[in-house]
């Protein structure tokens, strides 16, 4: 029988942590203040490897800027989290430049289907399946750096050209090879030893809101701090599309939600009607004129 790794063998992400030892046995606080503590590690982790992030987002910004995507590709509760961030780009950027590629689905959003993991063509036929190309950046997210869907996916990605990044817990992942940037905040054993759905997948969310946000920032898709591009799709966003334009140009409530309905919806092209004083087909021709949506704004709400 093969011996047990050792700790000093085993990834940090299959690691024991002895901070949670005996954890069935505690009280339920006492189980919450452990989990708190470990969850407090992860901002600092996250922060330790902002210059990688950085690098990443420069990729992204400019595979994007040309008209490529940022392809998030993952399985499990990795691949779950590039599909939230993804989706989540829609509404709040008015983009669809941003993709989730995930092992299994759609099937495995919602049950395990590990077996697909385990698959390195699988992940280079599902990039094939959206076209993957040169122009576009590939994310993998693997907890482990060693998952065989994500190596596959790598692989094809650097043998077309592409910009590749990896999304790891793991400092020593075997997909680092085939990465151009590795983002690796060590977050340490998990309370559940193996259970990367805990701080290493809090990590990988909070990365992939940064890559995504910084992203569309420098791409002008927000204005000052402002959601610009919201996509109205239910009351909720269009009030709060209206209060962007009252809160943008110091028009009443009223006339924000003219305006809005006026421009057929789209908030920059509302926002160039009430500040600029003009009509939706002038509010267009002039958001169409400049290099991008908050430059366009920043410029005719300060002349």
């Amino acid at each position: 029988m093969r011996a047990p790794k050792s700790a000093s063998t085993l990834r940090v992400t299959e690691r024991r942590n002895p901070r949670s030892a005996a954890l069935d046995t505690k009280s339920t606080t006492e189980i919450l203040r452990i989990i708190s503590r470990e969850d407090a590690k992860v901002a600092r982790a996250v922060q330790r490897v902002i210059p990688e992030i950085a690098r990443a987002v420069d990729l992204a910004v400019e595979a994007l800027a040309k008209g490529g995507r940022l392809v998030y590709l993952g399985a499990g509760t990795s691949g779950r989290l590039g599909v939230l961030d993804a989706a989540e780009c829609i509404p709040t950027f008015g983009t669809e430049q941003v993709i989730g590629v995930m092992a299994g689905a759609p099937n495995s959003m919602f049950r395990p289907s590990e077996v697909s993991e385990d698959d390195p063509l699988l992940g280079q036929r599902d990039l094939q399946k959206i076209k993957f190309s040169r122009r576009d950046v590939l994310v993998g997210i693997s907890a482990s750096g060693r998952t065989p869907y994500v190596i596959g996916g790598l692989r094809l990605a650097q043998q077309v050209g592409a910009s590749t990044l990896l999304l790891t817990a793991n400092p020593d992942a075997e997909a680092s090879r085939f990465a151009m940037v590795t983002i690796a905040p060590v977050v340490g054993p998990e309370v559940i030893a193996g259970s990367t759905r805990m701080k290493a997948g809090t990590a990988q969310k909070l990365v992939l809101n940064m890559i995504s946000t910084a992203t569309m920032a420098r791409l002008g898709r927000v204005f000052s701090n402002l959601m610009v591009q919201v996509q109205l799709t239910n009351a909720k966003l269009r009030q709060r599309a209206e209060g962007i334009l009252v809160e943008g140009t110091g028009a009443s409530a009223a006339a924000a939600r003219k305006a809005l309905e006026s421009s057929g919806g789209s908030l920059p092209v509302a926002m160039l009607m009430l500040a600029k004083g003009i009509d939706r087909q002038s509010a267009v021709a002039l958001l169409n004129s400049g290099p991008s949506t908050s430059e366009v704004l920043r410029r005719a709400l300060t002349t």
